[in-house]
């Protein structure tokens, strides 16, 4: 199990800014068939990281064929008892293996003989039935037991076991062995076997257990504890890489010659003694893995039998208890299923009316303090700055940041930007829900006088003197002490302001008293991106990865970062100074930000529905030893986990979220159950839309070309109704909506309540 590690947030924090991946690939495949093991596995490692002042939006190519990654690295929590469960988890062994569980078979390595990859597994669990994991590991051996005899240095290889699965079992010391070949013998080494003499070698063979795969198999004492073994002493092998363009694992090399097969560059081929010069394969991305990027030793160990080098076909067994599951079991979500959702809207299909109540309300937030607001509109009104401050507090936790580059992220964001809306519309009832900012939309441009203004700012220094928030201030001369958190009290944290003591990142050393803004406003993302991340078969963090980095899995998927490219392509950089919008601690100063999150929150609404199956697990949210990515890779510490409250110096009470009366501190677990698609006060327009027609809001896999598109967007024609069951499709809109369907809408208490009779 992974400690615990903790880091402090230095001063070069702000600098932490956003990484993104580049173009990825995962091509389909099947396991080859019986008879000596041929195969091979998953590649991925950690994406790539990109330059640290944003990402890309698009313009590569991308050869993606299905949007299946389905295994969880990280450790879940622990379902209901009697709670069918899917458990997914990777595989390395050296050099082929065959995987069953509970008496099924999942999985066949690809590749049998290099490189040495790892494979991603999933298989279904019932809830009820011991697991019974059974493995059959070989190492590659000749009748003489040893390897490369065709070249002048025959030699014996070792093999190795290593295992993880979502639901906690790993490889170690607990398992049970049974050797089936060994060799060469030590008698017939005593009798002149050797490197140079194989004729000498004799292997033994031992008959396999009668249904040693089977559910209800117990070993006995033919079999044996497993050894474990360290990397130094087993090895890691051949690396696996993923060619892209080829959509092939290699590279193969013959395990009698030790040259690479001949055939296709030894990608996705494999040595048969018909065809030494390589046989070809279908292998894919997720077979064809690093096993040191998905596997760890400080998790489980490297097994084998006592003998690493001579025992050459291993069977390996561990049954677990259907009770004796660890770990943290799932939270129950009592949450209630809404039958009427306020509607966020793309803010381009708002009236002028419409969005200049947005930005009226907007500004009376940024000029009106908390005492003069709350008393004028409620104890839901917070003042812009309030936000900003919330942002920075979160960020330079010296615990780690509690917002960003982690599972954590979109929670956090989530939470933020309810809390925001909850604000805005107490200012202004009428504005209905905060818009969002489709960033796949290019026409008509957000960056015009009525909305977002200029970028880069046309102001002397960058600043932004147009749009509708033109000359929009930045505070200063302020003080954290005029803040306070859900219990009344005066916020722990160690930041007092910018280098210039403005309400900036604590690394900025700009003096203007307005946004700047250095970046472009030809900035779009990828639309059919968008959608692939939207309906990755995955698990909570893989979907994070895949809109912060572009990877999911151990995989490339997309080829920006739908998260981090707006933040650096926008809000850009002048010398070591960034634009506001780009600043990671204090974004929020641009009113972009607002914007945009809710359009990444719009995405994740949407992988929750395709994902609804997952729900009952929190969809897979890490529950402990989590790791961040970025500047954060590697690193363990609270704020991260599902049952962590949220940046508890500075939280979210369920009063700030307007989920009751209650002042409790909200955690992860909590925001996954009470926003969901079927239980948040909010939807998108797109939803029943997407319900109703699915081919609308899904992406096309496989080999494309994915440049930045246009295109425009008109009024608002459809209305969203209310909380739409994850099975439901139901929609209407002003040009589909059928006889049959009567659309009421009233306001009450500000909120549009939409219902379909």
């Amino acid at each position: 199990v992974l400690g615990c590690q903790f880091m402090r947030a230095s001063s070069a924090s702000s600098r932490m800014l956003r990484w993104f991946a580049s173009t990825v690939a995962v091509i389909s495949a099947q396991p080859p068939d019986g008879g000596p093991p041929d195969g091979g596995p998953p590649d991925g490692g950690p994406p790539d990281g990109g330059p640290p002042d944003g990402g890309q939006g698009g313009g590569t190519t991308t050869t993606l064929e299905e949007p299946h990654i389905v295994v969880n690295s990280h450790k879940q929590c622990i379902p209901p008892a009697g709670t069918a469960q899917t458990i997914t988890g990777h595989i390395y062994c050296d050099n082929y293996f065959e995987f069953w569980f509970n008496g099924e078979l999942v999985a066949k390595d690809p590749m049998t003989f290099t490189p040495h990859n790892a494979v991603q597994v999933s298989f279904e669990w019932d809830g009820i039935s011991d697991k019974e994991f059974a493995i059959m590991c070989m190492d590659y051996a000749s009748t003489s037991g040893y390897e490369y005899t065709e070249t002048s240095s025959a030699q014996i290889g070792d093999g190795v076991l290593m295992a993880e699965f979502s639901d906690g079992t790993v490889t170690g010391s607990g398992w049970n062995t049974f050797v089936v070949t060994h060799g060469p013998t030590d008698e017939s080494e005593t009798a002149g076997c050797s490197a140079t003499n194989l004729d000498a070698c004799v292997v033994t063979t031992a008959t396999e257990p009668t249904g040693w795969t089977g559910a209800g198999f117990e070993v006995d004492g033919t079999w044996a504890a497993a050894t474990e073994y360290t990397a130094d002493e087993a090895g890691w092998g051949r690396t696996p890489s993923w060619d892209t363009a080829a959509s092939c694992c290699g590279t193969s090399t013959s395990p009698m010659t030790q040259a690479t097969l001949s055939l296709n560059g030894g990608c996705s081929v494999i040595y048969t003694a018909d065809n030494p010069d390589g046989e070809a394969v279908t292998v894919k991305q997720s077979e064809c893995l690093n096993p040191q990027s998905v596997l760890s030793e400080t998790r489980s160990k490297m097994i084998w039998s006592s003998n690493l080098k001579k025992d050459n076909k291993v069977l390996f067994r561990l049954k677990v208890a259907a009770d004796a599951s660890s770990g943290i079991q799932c939270p129950v979500c009592d949450a209630v299923v809404r039958t009427t959702q306020r509607i966020r809207r793309e803010m381009r299909t708002l009236t002028d009316e419409e969005w200049g109540k947005v930005t009226a309300a907007m500004w009376i937030m940024k000029t009106t303090s908390q005492a003069d607001g709350v008393a004028a509109h409620g104890a839901s009104f917070r003042t812009y700055d309030y936000f900003v401050a919330k942002h920075l507090v979160a960020m330079l936790d010296l615990r780690g940041d509690q917002a960003h580059f982690g599972p954590m992220f979109m929670t956090w964001h989530t939470a933020f930007i309810l809390e925001f809306e909850n604000a805005l519309l107490s200012v202004d009832p009428t504005i209905l829900a905060v818009p969002y900012w489709d960033t796949t939309l290019t026409e008509p441009s957000v960056f015009t006088d009525k909305y977002f203004g200029s970028a880069p700012g046309t102001g002397t220094n960058g600043e932004v003197i147009d749009g509708a928030f033109k000359n929009w201030p930045i505070a200063s001369n302020f003080s954290m002490g005029d803040y306070k958190n859900a219990a009344g009290e005066t916020i722990s944290t160690t930041y007092t302001g910018s280098k210039t003591g403005m309400l900036r990142g604590p690394d900025a050393t700009r003096t203007e008293t307005t946004v700047l803004r250095f970046g472009t406003s030809t900035y779009a993302y990828d639309p059919n991106d968008f959608w692939k991340c939207a309906n990755l078969d995955s698990f909570w963090y893989d979907w994070y990865e895949c809109v912060e980095q572009g990877s999911a899995g151990g995989m490339k998927v997309v080829s920006g970062s739908l998260h981090s490219g707006p933040h650096g392509q926008v809000g850009g950089k002048s010398s070591d100074d960034s634009g506001d919008f780009e600043d990671v601690a204090s974004s929020p100063n641009d009113p972009i930000f607002f914007f945009h999150h809710a359009d990444v929150d719009r995405n994740a609404f949407w992988w929750m529905h395709v994902n609804a199956d997952k729900r009952a697990s929190a969809y897979g949210y890490p529950t402990e030893n989590c790791t961040g990515v970025g500047p954060y890779s590697g690193l363990n510490y609270y704020g991260q986990h599902l049952m962590d409250t949220m940046a508890d110096a500075w939280g979210f009470s369920a009063q700030d979220l307007g989920f009751s009366d209650s002042m409790d501190l909200q955690t992860n677990a909590d925001i996954l159950c009470k926003v969901s698609p079927t239980t948040a006060v909010y939807t998108y327009d797109f939803i029943t839309a997407c319900i109703a027609d699915g081919a609308a809001c899904q992406a096309t896999w496989g080999e494309q070309e994915n440049a930045t598109t246009t295109a425009t967007t008109t009024a608002a024609t459809t209305t969203t109704v209310a909380a739409v069951d994850d099975n439901t499709t139901t929609t209407t809109s002003q040009s589909q909506t059928s006889a049959a369907t009567e659309m009421v809408a009233s306001l009450v208490g500000g909120v549009l309540l939409v219902m379909l009779h």
